[in-house]
């Protein structure tokens, strides 16, 4: 389970690291600040930039924190395997968090860098891989898979024995039925519905979902 008592920093000081920020404090977590290229040193509103990504390992070597989570939102999805695989790599730890209006079954393996927001469920068997972040309201089924750096917005759906791939972005209100496998770097428009098996990369829209070309 999450450890409750370590400090959190936040890559990303942008729309997506700000609200993980508000989910972590209103549960009484620490939350150290935040890392990002675009944003200069120094407090604001949301909490202080700690620096850019440069200066993470110096920073986790001073005590500034002890975890990190990863705020880089949908539209760098490559963006997000890199800089978690990269800091990973430097040892830098990344932690979880769950919202306690989440429900997740105790079969359910979670790994590091998840985040998952509030109001979702997940069943019996379900595995979360690294760095996947669920934002509020999803609902997961028994024994299916989301793959690393994946993004589920508000609402999606996956039925039981679903195989979701690496980077993939599930747009919001999403249903996807059951037993089907997405590929890497599939995203899907809100609403979708996905009624088969989706190998091949690329953007699905509609009632079923089909490829955009």
């Amino acid at each position: 389970m999450p450890d409750s008592t370590s400090r959190i920093a936040l890559i990303g000081a942008g729309a997506l690291g700000r609200q993980m920020a508000q989910h972590l404090r209103q549960q009484g977590r620490s939350v150290a600040g935040f890392f990002d290229d675009t944003c200069p040193v120094g407090a604001t509103a949301e909490g202080p930039v700690l620096g850019p990504l440069a200066a993470v390992a110096a920073e986790y070597a001073a005590g500034r924190f002890d975890e990190l989570l990863l705020g880089v939102g949908y539209r760098h999805m490559a963006r997000r395997q890199q800089v978690f695989e990269k800091l990973q790599a430097a040892g830098i730890p990344f932690g979880q968090f769950v919202h306690p209006s989440a429900y997740v079954d105790p079969s359910v393996e979670l790994g590091p860098g998840v985040f998952i927001s509030p109001g979702c469920v997940l069943d019996l068997n379900v595995v979360l891989e690294a760095n996947v972040l669920l934002y509020t309201g999803c609902v997961v089924a028994h024994d299916t898979r989301i793959g690393a750096h994946s993004l589920l917005a508000p609402g999606v759906q996956l039925a039981g024995r679903v195989q979701v791939g690496a980077r993939c972005f599930l747009g919001i209100g999403t249903t996807v039925i059951d037993s089907l496998e997405l590929g890497d770097d599939v995203r899907t428009g809100g609403g979708s519905v996905v009624t088969r098996s989706l190998p091949e990369t690329g953007t699905y829209v509609g009632v079923p979902a089909r490829l955009l070309r």
